[in-house]
């Protein structure tokens, strides 16, 4: 449903920098482990989102690159959302995004707008499509995972301790468990990334259950890690073919791999012509 196509929003990519709070025993050694991954300024990371709701499984690859060793925050991003590729930059002044054919840029800190051929086109497709697709649903909500939500739901770096309700050990492998704080604010961001119809016809994610992050450490450092969850997804009565309000389980599963962690990144940005300035 083209209604609630992701829109990529305008968060601050300046806070890119990893953080932890001190504790002791198992959260210790896991916060310890996570910083060293950007010990040398930066970091990089292959990421791979899956969606499953109503027997539809749709899977979203991304390469995450950061580099803050000379003062900035020089960002590369890239997602493949069923064969359509996002690109997403920054050179520390501006970021720049290219999606569905259109180039935009913004300046850091500044809250974009959205451009006006592709409000149009969003409006016109919310105009023709009436009925819930499930498919189509999950192919454009995989678009939640662009470079500022990682940076907001804070999915490169170390949780903060007083977020975590439980932490434990099994060899290299540390298992967290979340307050329910925690999940109500990654309800919140996700809820915040979908657009919303004026008319009352809009998606309600009320749950997210079963939320948990396993993070693998090897050599004292983080190597991959793991977030899953199941949402509860309502969807109104008005977009429902039945006619009938329904709900949907949608198991969610994050997995990040780190590329070469401790290591500094070299990045290499594209150029910036062509792109059209939201202010």
């Amino acid at each position: 449903m083209k209604k609630f196509i992701a829109v990529l929003t305008g968060l601050s990519l300046s806070c890119m920098l990893f953080a932890g709070c001190g504790g002791g025993g198992d959260y210790e050694k896991y916060a310890s482990a996570y910083k060293k991954v950007s010990a040398q300024g930066g970091m990089e990371a292959n990421i791979g989102l899956s969606l499953k709701m109503d027997g539809v499984t749709t899977e979203t690859d991304g390469l995450f690159k950061l580099d803050t060793s000379d003062g900035k925050n020089i960002l590369y991003y890239e997602m493949d959302v069923d064969g359509n590729k996002i690109i997403q930059f920054s050179d520390g002044d501006y970021i720049y995004t290219e999606a569905d054919g259109h180039k935009t840029r913004y300046a850091m800190n500044a809250k974009p707008a959205m451009s006006s051929d592709r409000e149009e086109a969003q409006k016109k497709g919310s105009d023709t499509d009436s009925t819930f697709n499930t498919e189509e649903f999950l192919n454009e909500f995989s678009s939640f995972l662009e470079a500022g939500k990682i940076k907001e739901l804070g999915l490169l770096s170390p949780i903060e301790r007083a977020a975590i309700t439980d932490i434990s050990a099994s060899g290299d492998v540390y298992s967290l468990s979340f307050s329910d704080n925690l999940v109500k604010k990654y309800l919140n961001i996700i809820i915040a990334n979908e657009t919303q119809s004026t008319d009352g016809d809009t998606l309600v994610i009320d749950e997210l259950n079963n939320f948990s992050n396993k993070v693998t450490v090897t050599n004292d450092i983080v190597t991959k890690t793991q977030y899953s969850g199941t949402m509860k997804v309502t969807v109104p009565a008005s977009l429902m073919a039945s006619g009938t309000e329904t709900s949907y389980d949608l198991d969610l599963v994050i997995d990040i791999s780190f590329v070469n962690p401790g290591s500094a990144v070299d990045i290499t940005l594209p150029s910036t012509d062509g792109y059209e300035t939201l202010n």
